[in-house]
This record gives structure tokens, C-alpha cells and sequence, in this order.
């Protein structure tokens, strides 16, 4: 069943090249509206959203690839300044308090880039917002913390849509279904036959690092483990840096 709304979903796609053009004021109001019309937990609406379409300041960030960004944080450092103004006490500061915000923010960030793309423009997301010291790049406060960045703009280019693992691989019916051996290779086989039709040279230079299949394209050749160390640590001191304690 199709309508305009799945239409716009099924044909997400991420754009790495935008026309310099910038956005209209009223088109990003409209996505702002949209985003923060989000499901939210208590309806707290615990995350902030930081626009930055200044030039300049895209450039300091290295995200002038684009006209705009839109970061979006965990924020409890308002609803601690309310509790304060309130005289109620804050604890706010702990693993649950910073994952239900994680979601808000993920949630009304999705949200943003469906009404963009509605909107006839392009989108980005980047997953290295997790380590950036928000602290330091937007001046956030503590008790605020990296949940999402994307880039939006006009596409410069159309690229194909990315292929997706077939639906029984991540979908699950009543409870989840621990696959097979077998299963679990029909579900990656489209991904492991590209791999195989890699130019020959290609293939070779891989086989240099100890890459001979798909998986290991995408841990030993890309998400390598120190890659992960390295992200997990800053992601880990961005933590600690907001003050947010994983400890009762």
C-alpha cells in the first residue's frame, strides 16, 4: 500500500553532493515544526536542536559540504534550570534519563529529515556526532550530549538506492527468531555477490590486508577495531564531560 508519505520513506537516500543554494527560512521552519511535533517521552521533550547555516561556522566544522546542519542533543540541562526555577530537585543525570532523551532526539531528528526530504531536499546523516565535543564546537552546557547530525540542501546529484537486507532479516514475528547458519548467508548473499564482483585488482589489494569476503570489508577494511576504540572512548568521555553518571 503506497501513499505520499511511504513514497517519500521508500525513497530515502543519502546525499553526499548539495547545490550551494541556500535553504528558505520558511522551509526550515517547517521542518523544525515537524521535528519537535515528535513522540516524546513524558512530553518532556528532553533534546535541543542547533541549526547552523552560518558559512562560516560550517566551515570551522568542516560541514560546509552542505548549507546546512541540524545536531541534535540529549538535553537535560533545561529541564534541570526548570527544576531549579521550581525549587525541584534534579537527578536527571543518569543511564536512563540519557538514553530516553537519546530517543527523543533520534526520534524528532527523523522526523526533520522526512519533512525535508518531503520538502524536495536532500539529507545526510553522520554518525560521528557521537564523539564530537558539543561542549566545545556549540558552546552546550552540561548535561547535553551528541544524538544525531545531518545535512540538509539541495541534491547535486541522484544516487541510487542503497540496497537493504531482505525483511525476514530484521524482522521479527511475536518473538525474535535466532537464525540459522543458512539463513543468515541467504540474507547476506546480494552482499557478499558484490563483494565478488569487485574489479579483480581491487579484490587483490584487499586480499594485502586480510580481506577476503564482505564481513571482513566492513570490520578489517572499514569498521576496523581500533576505529571503534577510538570512538567508543571519546563517546565515553563526552559523557563524562556532561556530567551524566551511569551509576545510580
Amino acid at each position: 500500500m503506497r501513499n505520499p508519505v511511504t513514497d517519500c520513506l521508500l525513497n530515502h537516500r543519502s546525499i553526499r553532493k548539495f547545490k550551494p543554494d541556500p535553504i528558505e527560512p520558511g522551509k526550515i521552519d517547517a521542518i523544525l515544526h515537524a521535528a519537535i511535533r515528535t513522540a516524546t517521552a513524558g512530553n518532556l521533550q528532553a533534546y535541543a536542536l542547533v541549526v547552523v547555516d552560518d558559512p562560516k561556522r560550517l566551515k570551522e566544522m568542516k560541514l560546509d559540504s552542505a548549507p546546512a546542519a541540524l545536531f541534535a542533543l540529549v538535553d537535560q540541562y533545561r529541564l534541570k534550570r526548570w527544576f531549579e526555577v521550581s525549587g525541584t530537585p534534579f537527578y536527571n543525570d543518569q543511564a536512563a534519563n540519557v538514553l530516553i532523551s537519546f530517543w527523543d532526539a533520534t526520534i524528532a531528528l527523523q522526523n526533520a529529515v522526512v519533512a525535508a526530504e518531503s520538502l524536495g531536499l536532500g539529507t545526510l546523516y553522520l554518525g560521528t556526532v557521537l564523539s564530537e565535543n558539543v561542549q566545545e564546537v556549540l558552546g552546550a552546557p552540561q548535561y547535553t550530549f551528541p544524538a544525531g547530525l545531518v545535512l540538509l540542501g539541495y541534491a547535486d546529484e541522484t544516487p541510487a538506492l542503497r540496497p537493504r537486507l531482505p525483511l525476514e532479516a530484521v524482522v521479527h514475528r511475536n518473538r525474535y527468531h535466532v537464525p540459522t547458519d543458512e539463513e543468515i548467508r541467504g540474507f547476506y548473499r546480494e552482499e557478499d555477490a558484490r563483494y565478488e564482483a569487485l574489479p579483480e585488482e581491487t579484490k587483490a589489494m584487499l586480499r594485502k590486508k586480510g580481506v577476503t569476503n564482505r564481513a571482513q570489508h566492513r570490520t578489517i577494511g572499514h569498521y576496523t577495531e581500533e576505529l571503534i576504540r577510538r570512538e567508543s572512548e571519546a563517546i565515553l568521555a563526552n559523557l563524562k564531560r556532561a556530567g551524566f553518571r551511569f551509576t545510580p
